[in-house]
């Protein structure tokens, strides 16, 4: 029984400040306050003077909590209750000169005057605060795209470095396999140029700058030499493909569609802590070529799946296994929905689905431009 007391008298509470904070309750109290004060000096037989202090006090209290308009009322109010109601007699007003005049003019500028400038002191600070904590967040943001991409880029400049000291020490024996050298950093420096390009797309994506040229493109032409880069990657993480033999014609950016590719196969391996084959499938169907990536890793859960396509958005399973920013799927999508395709994912329990749907080319095309036009991509993701 005491502890439901409690959450009544907590939420009664809580609704009570909110109803204080709000707009209402402050000209509410504009109205209320001066009038209590004047009846106060009338119960406690104080002099006149007193309602003019206490009402400045009144104005600054109400510019300070509610703004401007609730002060220049209560200034208003308090001037009414002193002329018309305090004195005898009663609701007639007791202006008799110059100097009451005068009094009554001083009173009105310094109430307005007081109210305006701690009101105004109010929306600077406001305005302060505002800036103080997005200079904040931008700092955040970019400390932690900065430890981000050194940590996506240590893998790449490692294996270059690390190739280039084993050919300096052993590359004039012939057992040395130096195409096997030279495939190694191909690789790496092909992944550290693509972790740049894709920052360029985010950016491009953040502005509605995104644009791309689309061309006649046999989509297995772009899928093959990223499968067999990052089968290079991880040997706990074999890329098993399987790919039509006949064509797959689309209308495409080959460069962008490849970096779709290889954050897709990247992510696989990246959420896959234990190794695991990751299976890609590449077939056409009658109006679309589907490309399926297939990992044994952690996946994503059911309430995180349909978000994975937002911008920084990261599952919690993802963000406990690797680092990242959250912003390669987004990109991804954007370039597929720019080719006229859909992108899903579904578990697969274990691992995850991720499938790009692109439309076929009907006939023979010519190259053309692309520009991202206003508005979100459609995104689809669905569980099993």
């Amino acid at each position: 029984m005491t502890a439901s007391l409690w959450r009544y008298w907590t939420r009664l509470g809580a609704r009570a400040g909110r109803i204080v904070g709000s707009a209402v309750a402050g000209y509410a109290v504009a109205v209320a306050g001066p009038l209590a004060i004047m009846f106060g000096l009338v119960g406690f037989r104080l002099p006149a003077f007193v309602l003019e202090h206490l009402s400045l006090l009144l104005v600054v209290a109400m510019a300070v909590r509610w703004g401007i308009g609730p002060a220049l009322l209560a200034a208003v109010v308090s001037v009414f209750a002193d002329n018309l109601l305090l004195r005898e007699p009663f609701g007639r007003p007791t202006i008799s000169g110059i100097h009451d005049v005068t009094d009554l003019g001083l009173f009105a500028i310094v109430a307005v005057t007081i109210g305006w400038l701690i009101a105004a002191a109010r929306r600077e600070t406001a305005r302060a605060e505002e800036a103080a904590h997005r200079e904040r967040q931008a700092r955040e943001d970019r400390d932690r795209i900065v430890e981000t991409l050194s940590h996506d880029l240590a893998t790449p400049l490692t294996a270059i470095s690390g190739t280039v000291r084993f050919a300096q020490r052993y590359g004039e024996l012939a057992a040395v396999d130096m195409p096997r050298l030279l495939a190694r950093l191909e690789t790496a420096a092909a992944r550290a140029t693509s972790l740049r390009k894709s920052r360029q797309d985010a950016r491009a994506i953040e502005s509605g700058g995104l644009h791309m040229r689309l061309e006649p493109l046999d989509l297995r032409d772009a899928l093959a030499p990223i499968v067999e880069m990052l089968d290079r990657v991880s040997d706990r993480h074999p890329i098993a493909l399987a790919m039509s033999d006949e064509p797959v014609p689309i209308e495409g950016d080959a460069e962008r569609l490849q970096r779709v590719i290889e954050n897709i196969l990247s992510n696989a391996i990246k959420y896959s802590p234990h190794g695991g084959r990751i299976e890609v499938s590449l077939s056409p169907e009658p109006e679309s070529a589907v490309l399926s990536v297939r990992d044994h890793g952690i996946g994503v859960s059911a309430a995180a799946l349909p978000r994975i396509f937002q911008p920084s958005f990261r599952a919690a399973e993802a963000a406990d296994t690797a680092a990242g920013l959250g912003l390669g799927l987004s990109i991804a999508a954007e370039i597929v929905r720019l080719h006229g395709g859909a992108i899903t994912a579904m578990n697969a329990e274990p691992g995850l689905i991720v499938s790009l749907r692109l439309p076929l080319a009907r006939s023979s095309v010519v190259a053309r431009s692309v520009r991202r036009p206003g508005g979100n991509a459609s995104l689809f993701a669905e569980h099993s």
